[in-house]
């Protein structure tokens, strides 16, 4: 029998990664597996990276990256002109966080990949979906259904949504543990994170929330400065934290119609005139 513990979408909060950690030192496992975006949206990304770089050093890990890794990996130098904005401010923040060992070992990290444990079923690994590392099943009709008829493993590990999930269909399981840093389940103030119990046969999962140090957390956005960068969107962070509502994603999605109205192309063209009525209207 092996004991895997399963993590998605940190998202630079290494308070909920040490967390983490400690819960694994009392409660061990064989491995680790990562399913990618580990930073962004967060103060001090170079704690999270030096909490990654601990723990590959102490634990079998198996890890891959999502598609905030890819944001960074493709605008290395700045090519798109991030800055200070609601819009990619805490994106930029994290690129001037971001060493260039950070990046190298970035780019060691598949996008998805297949996992085998001797002795338990083959595990494939992807971040959103096989294929589109911002597939997201939670969002997108029929998209799940879709990719487990078409997987030729019995079983998909996935992350990007941040909602815990196991379904099964076509003889194949589908399973997400939810986000370590920025849990959508309408509880908010934990981390989530699944641990897969496997043997011939199976692989049994088990969804865990644990609290983690929430207050010092938020502390660390006004102490670190990155909400002179992150602006509005940080509100919506901050707030969807503590509520479990993904106040960033309706953000996001408000914008993206607003800037459609407006006749420009991406929320970046938005003046943040519209980002603070936004504030208002989701009282952030």
């Amino acid at each position: 029998m092996k004991k895997l513990a399963l993590i998605s979408d940190v998202h630079g909060n290494y308070k909920a990664l040490e967390a983490f950690l400690e819960y694994i030192e009392v409660h061990p496992v064989d491995g680790i597996i990562c399913l990618g975006d580990y930073v962004t949206d967060s103060p001090y990304p170079e704690r999270t990276m030096e909490l990654l770089y601990q723990m590959r050093k102490e634990h079998e890990c198996y890890m891959i990256h999502g598609n905030r890794e890819d944001y960074l990996l493709d605008n290395v130098g700045n090519k798109a002109g991030w800055k200070p904005s609601s819009a990619n401010g805490t994106l930029y923040y994290t690129l001037q966080h971001m060493r260039p060992e950070d990046f190298a070992f970035f780019k060691t990290l598949p996008t998805e990949r297949e996992l085998r444990i001797q002795g338990c079923p083959v595990l494939y690994l992807c971040h959103g979906t096989p294929g589109r590392v911002r597939g997201n099943v939670h969002e997108e009709e029929g998209l799940k259904e879709k990719v487990l008829k078409e997987l030729p493993y019995p079983y998909l590990l996935g992350g990007h949504s941040h909602h815990q999930e196991i379904d099964s269909m076509y003889g194949k399981t589908y399973i997400n543990p939810g986000s370590l840093g920025f849990a959508v389940d309408n509880v908010g103030r934990h981390a989530q994170f699944a641990i897969l119990t496997g043997v011939s046969e199976k692989w049994e999962p088990a969804f865990l929330s644990i609290p983690y140090d929430v207050d010092g957390y938020l502390r660390a956005f006004s102490e670190s400065g990155v909400d002179e960068f992150g602006m509005v969107l940080n509100r919506a962070i901050k707030k969807s934290l503590v509520t479990g509502v993904n106040y960033f994603y309706h953000c996001i999605l408000a914008m993206e119609k607003e800037a459609k109205e407006a006749g420009v192309g991406a929320i970046d063209q938005m003046p943040e005139s519209a980002w603070e009525k936004l504030a208002e209207r989701f009282e952030l």
